[in-house]
This record gives C-alpha cells, sequence and structure tokens, in this order.
C-alpha cells in the first residue's frame, strides 16, 4: 500500500480485517481444527470407533454423511471429544467447529426439504414371517409353512429382516419355496367333510372359497384367476398373465379333468412366482432422478406389510381400485383401523421384538446353575411381558414415553412371584399397578435385564450399551481388536474389594476408559437388579450410583429413568428412525434426517402416541414416493419378470 496516504491506509485495514472477520469460517478453517484435535484417533492411521475423520475431503463428502457429523457436532458441544488427556480447543474453537457443523448440517437438512429424495428403489422377497402371514390370509391356510419347510431365519445383525439387504434370493431358498407351495396344497387339498356334489369328494373350506362363490356357485378357471391372481401379486392384472395360467390349467386337465385337479398345479405356479414371492413397484418412464408418487396399489402394499407384515385387506384393495387411498384423510383413516386391527399385533412381534432385542431373551446368558428359577417357562414369561406392554400401547394407542417409565405391567403368575407380586394366579397375563417405585418401563423388565447380563452375574457394561443404542440411538463404538476382559478370578485378593471396582480397573485401561465412561454409569444405575432381574436392595456390594460425562449423578433406576425421560427427545427421534428403517425397508440416508426428526417433533406435540408416529411415516414423502434406479445405485442386474 505503498504511496497511500497513512490515513487511508489505516481505513482500507480495518474494511478488509471487519470484512474477514465478519464471514464465518467454512470447511478449510475448521478442517484445520479437526485436523489438530480429532485426527489424531479418528484419521487415516487410527480410527477409534471405526470413525476416519480424515477421509472427509470436502463439504460435500460430509454432508453425505450428516448422522456421524451431528455426533461429531454434540461430542464437541458437550466436551466429551476430544477426551480428557488429549490436546484440547480453547473455548473460541470450540465454539466456531460447533457452531459451524450446526448450521452447515441444518441448512443442508432445508435444502433437502426444497427437493425431497425418497431413496433408492428397493426390491423385497418375503420374509418368513411375511410368506406366513400372507399365506394365511390368501389361501386360508394358518400355519408356521416357513418353519415347517426348514425355511432359514435371514441374517440381519443389529437390523431389520425385512429390509432389502437381508432379503437374499439363494438355489436354496428357492427350493424351499417350492416345498412350502407344495405343503400350502397339501393343506388345500385336504377333503373336506360332508357329502359332495354328485358324489366327489368334498373340497376343504380353504379351496372352496378359492374355487367357487360364497354361494357356492360354481365359478370357471378363468373367473378364479381373475379373482385370485390380483389378491396374490397384490396388484392389477394384465390379461395376458391369466392367460398363460389358463394354458397351464388346459394342459393339466388332460391328466387330470377334473377342475379342482387341474387346477392344481396352476396354484403351484403363483404361490412360487416372483409376483407372490417378492414385494415389486415397477419403474415408470421417468428420468432415474426423478421421483413421482406411488400408484395407490403401490401404496396399499407398503402400508399393510408396514403395520400387518401380510398382503393388503379387501378394504385396502378397494379404496386402491378407486384411486382413493393416498387422500390423506382416507389414509389417516386406514392407519388408525388397521392399527386397532389384531393383525397388527405383527408390529410388535416383527419390529419391537427386533427393536428391543426380545428374541434374544431365549439365549439369555444366565445360568441354572446360579439362577436355579430361570427355567423356559420364567423365560417365555419374560418375552411375553415385554412383547404384552408393547403391543397394548399399540392397542390402546397409548404414550410412547412409557415404554420408559410407567405405573404399570403385565404378568402372570410366575412372574408376580419373580418381582414379588402378590395376588396374580394362573399362566394368563393381567395388568397390575406398581406401587412400590421398583419398576416401571423397559428397565425394570426382567427379559431386558437378562439378555443383558452374564452368566452368573449383572452386566453393567452390557446394561449401559443397551441404553445407549437400543433406547437412546447413540452406540458406542464396538471395543478395540484384542482387548482382554475381566478376570475376576485374578482380580481377587487385589485392591478390588467388589466387582464395581474390578470393572473400574479395567476400564482404567486406556484402550478403554473413553468408552467405559460413557457405558458403565448407566449400568450401573440398573444393578438394584440381579442377573435376571430380581430386585436387591442397596448394600456394600451393591451400589447403583451413576455420574455421567455431562454431570447428571443419579442413584438406582428410578433416578436413572428421570434422567432418560429428560432426553426424551432423543429416545422419541431414535425410535422415529427405528421405524421409519422397518417401514421403508432399507437403511436411513443424508436427506431423511430432516424428515425424521419432522415426525418425531409432531409425536411430542401429540403427547407420544404411537399412532402419531405411524401417521408420520406414512404421509412422508418417502413412504409415499418412489424413483428408478439409478445407474450408480445398481448392485446386481435387474431381476426380469
Amino acid at each position: 500500500m505503498r504511496g497511500f496516504d497513512p490515513v487511508i491506509r489505516v481505513l482500507v485495514l480495518l474494511m478488509v480485517t471487519s470484512s474477514v472477520a465478519a464471514a464465518e469460517p467454512g470447511f478449510a478453517e475448521n478442517r484445520v481444527l479437526i485436523n489438530a484435535f480429532c485426527v489424531k484417533c479418528h484419521g487415516a492411521q487410527v480410527q477409534k470407533g471405526g470413525v476416519n475423520l480424515a477421509s472427509f475431503q470436502d463439504e460435500a463428502a460430509m454432508l453425505r454423511q450428516r448422522k456421524l457429523w451431528r455426533k461429531v457436532a454434540e461430542q464437541v458441544e458437550s466436551g466429551v471429544m476430544p477426551p480428557e488427556g488429549e490436546k484440547q480447543p480453547i473455548k473460541a474453537q470450540r465454539e466456531q467447529l460447533t457452531r459451524w457443523l450446526k448450521s452447515t448440517l441444518n441448512a443442508a437438512d432445508l435444502r433437502d426439504r426444497d427437493r425431497p429424495d425418497p431413496g433408492r428403489s428397493v426390491i423385497r422377497r418375503l420374509n418368513r414371517s411375511e410368506y406366513n402371514r400372507t399365506i394365511r390370509d390368501l389361501t386360508g391356510v394358518d400355519f408356521d409353512v416357513a418353519g415347517a419347510v426348514g425355511m432359514p431365519d435371514e441374517t440381519v445383525g443389529e437390523s431389520f429382516d425385512n429390509l432389502a439387504t437381508a432379503l437374499q434370493f439363494s438355489d436354496s431358498q428357492m427350493e424351499k419355496f417350492f416345498a412350502a407351495a407344495e405343503f400350502v396344497l397339501e393343506k388345500l387339498y385336504v377333503p373336506g367333510k360332508g357329502k359332495g356334489p354328485k358324489g366327489k369328494t368334498p373340497l376343504s373350506p380353504a379351496l372352496e372359497r378359492i374355487l367357487n362363490q360364497p354361494s357356492g356357485e360354481t365359478l370357471s378357471p378363468r373367473q378364479v384367476l381373475e379373482r385370485f391372481l390380483p389378491r396374490a401379486y397384490r396388484r392389477p392384472i394384465e390379461p395376458a398373465e391369466i392367460d398363460r395360467l389358463l394354458k397351464l390349467f388346459d394342459q393339466a386337465s388332460i391328466a387330470s379333468p377334473a377342475r379342482e385337479d387341474a387346477m392344481r398345479p396352476v396354484l403351484k405356479a403363483i404361490l412360487v412366482s416372483p409376483n407372490f414371492l417378492l414385494r415389486i413397484e415397477r419403474d415408470r418412464a421417468k428420468k432415474s432422478d426423478e421421483a413421482y408418487r406411488l400408484s395407490d396399489h403401490e401404496l396399499a402394499a407398503r402400508l399393510s406389510y408396514f403395520l400387518w407384515s401380510s398382503m393388503p385387506d379387501a378394504e385396502l384393495t378397494a379404496l386402491a381400485e378407486k384411486g382413493e387411498l393416498a387422500k390423506p384423510e382416507v389414509i389417516e383413516k386406514q392407519v388408525r383401523r388397521m392399527l386397532a386391527d389384531p393383525k397388527a399385533r405383527a408390529l410388535t412381534d416383527n419390529f419391537a421384538a427386533q427393536w428391543l432385542r426380545l428374541r434374544k431373551i431365549a439365549d439369555a446368558r444366565p445360568a441354572v446353575e446360579f439362577f436355579p428359577t430361570f427355567n423356559p417357562r420364567l423365560r417365555q414369561a419374560m418375552n411375553d411381558e415385554t412383547a404384552l406392554f408393547f403391543d397394548k400401547i399399540r392397542e390402546e394407542d397409548r404414550s410412547l414415553l412409557e415404554l420408559l417409565d410407567s405405573t404399570y405391567t403385565y404378568v402372570n403368575a410366575d412372574l408376580a412371584k419373580h418381582y414379588g407380586i402378590a395376588n396374580v394366579t394362573g399362566p394368563e397375563f393381567r395388568k397390575v399397578e406398581l406401587t412400590d417405585g421398583q419398576r416401571g418401563g423397559l428397565l425394570g423388565m426382567a427379559g431386558i435385564l437378562a439378555l443383558t447380563s452374564h452368566t452368573s452375574r449383572t452386566s453393567p457394561t452390557l446394561r449401559g450399551k443397551y441404553v445407549l443404542d437400543v433406547v437412546l440411538g447413540t452406540p458406542p463404538p464396538p471395543p478395540p481388536p484384542n482387548v482382554s476382559q475381566i478376570d475376576e478370578a485374578k482380580q481377587k485378593g487385589k485392591s478390588a474389594k467388589n466387582f464395581r471396582e474390578q470393572l473400574a480397573l479395567h476400564a482404567n485401561q486406556a484402550t478403554c476408559a473413553n468408552c467405559h465412561v460413557k457405558i458403565d454409569p448407566l449400568g450401573f444405575g440398573l444393578e438394584n437388579y440381579d442377573a435376571i432381574g430380581r430386585w436387591r436392595p442397596a448394600s456394600a456390594d451393591i451400589d447403583a450410583h451413576g455420574k455421567l460425562p455431562t454431570g447428571e449423578s443419579f442413584n438406582g433406576p428410578k433416578e436413572l429413568k428421570q434422567i432418560l425421560l429428560e432426553r426424551k427427545g432423543r429416545f422419541i427421534e431414535n425410535l422415529s428412525e427405528k421405524l421409519f428403517v422397518y417401514a421403508l425397508g432399507r437403511e436411513t440416508q443424508a436427506s431423511d434426517e430432516a424428515g425424521i426428526k419432522a415426525i418425531a417433533a409432531d409425536v411430542e406435540k401429540d403427547q407420544y402416541r404411537l399412532s402419531r408416529l405411524v401417521l408420520g411415516i406414512v404421509k412422508s414423502y418417502p413412504f409415499q414416493h418412489r424413483r428408478n434406479l439409478q445407474a450408480d445405485e445398481i448392485d446386481s442386474p435387474p431381476m426380469n419378470e
């Protein structure tokens, strides 16, 4: 600035520095802070928790992993990260990084609301539960057909068994479906009782309903297919599809002239067709990234498999045929009708049982050697308590916060004795009021407590992980490879007087401390329950005190539940995300997050009712829209119909 008047030079410098100060630091400036304080533990060389923050080269890459970066923002803002003992940012740096992360992520959420993406289209095979229920509603054969033919369970890890990624189609799987179809036909073709027409063997009631009118009037083969095929394929049928099956009927008639006998191979062909075994939504003539609304028949199928794990019923199908199902007032009425229907028990059996890990109660670790009353009957009662509790919330449309804390539960004689509740007899479950403050909500239920215990003792770590992962949706990272387990025998006689002190010694190891400080206090808050969920009062060996990294202290499950209720927003958002994933059959993507937060906010406004959560998902853009598969999303060649 040589040659300028000194006063002008000062003014120019002031203008430049003030404009720089006014500009909010962007990705490059905040990347410097991330490199300085984060990548030592989360970089190319060391990736604690499997997180590599050094791999994000620009803002676009960051926004594709919004959930991860939201967690980063939360932990930086709360002071949890960087962990104690590591280089710490000054207050201004911490505030700058947090402010930039939040504003950047929120701005992306707002853009998604203006340009929503329904996500990749998925083709889903019917899983075991959906297959059994669909067979029941289509044919009247109410039986565990999948189990009878040895159909394998879906491999899902900690997710849901109705996700497209879990529903592979192998040669052996197809063989099981052929065996299942034959099993169904054997059930259908069991002769009925009474005297037939013209001296023929009477049809079974289920087959009678397929082949004839309710009045008993005989239907022609074409009429049978015109009525049966749209239900089996869950969509309108083209005449050519019926014509192909009638050719099969004509061929079968040569060897078996009786109409019902010639229909048998036709019915089998339908039951092994991809149109029956797969939930297929056909692409339309659109650009690959252009979203469009589902047809009413596609919407009916999404809705029925979400809430009932089965095919649409006559009422849903009739509304779809009229083109009325997608109307907001109509679909809301249908959701409420379906939630009140006994078939919505599927939401408990297939969603809640997986989300809450109830399917693991059968394999819970506590051994009869140490807990003689923990027999198969008590295990089953433990499972039934939690399942019935959730199902009553569904049936009575109660507050979802009762999952965190409640003044009641459901017990039979076995579980009442286990809990010390008097005046309950018999195997039937009934609602009981809880008056002693010892139980209430999921974390007071014996099944949850047993599946988070070890063979001979409780596990504060497993219980704390359950709270973080299942309840709050903030799972801790997996333990480092080759991390040692607690050797209780070696710890005895040393400075540790009890298990709590043994765990503290273990958690002080450098590779363990950062996670255990978040996990273990939550688990210790449940120490008043033994390994199979029996109450035990505080003592020298039973210490249920805990202190969270954020500073809150508590003593026992009652105070712990109050802390969780203060985090009810996180709980509802986690539950909303889990149910969204279950409903859509795919994991969430970055563009889903704003919508899920909006759904959770609406649930809060409606007294946390389950119906509001379900309605929020059903009315969401991703649930009612789809787009064609984009080239970079194709994992395998498309299936030809």
